[in-house]
């Protein structure tokens, strides 16, 4: 499925509360408006995802256009969609860091 990627977040760690490790990711999403007479523009739509699939795109600035693949997963006994892989189709070259030199 194509989608509009509008923004991304990552948080990996050990809970202070449990001591349990936690990686949590999640990918923000346009998704044209479907339907009727009047209806017109986008809405938002939250998709959660391993952080490692996150990692694959995080040089990339949003908004940008990517080709998603999902999965189904059971979640506190709810059906959920989650993002399994994610290929940006207006692929971005990593930002360089550092300073230019001039000659």
């Amino acid at each position: 499925m194509k989608i509009n990627v509008i923004g991304f977040e990552s948080s990996e760690g050990v809970s202070k509360k449990t001591g349990q490790p936690y990686a949590i990711g999640k990918l923000y999403a346009a998704l044209p408006l479907a339907g009727n007479k009047g209806v017109k523009g986008y809405m938002g739509s939250e998709y959660r995802c391993e952080p490692s699939v996150l990692k694959k795109i995080e040089h990339n600035q949003p908004p940008f256009m990517a080709e998603v693949e999902f999965q189904d997963v059971m979640r506190y006994g709810e059906r959920q969609q989650e993002i399994v892989s994610i290929v940006p189709t207006e692929a971005k070259a990593p930002v360089a860091t550092g300073t230019a030199v001039r000659a």
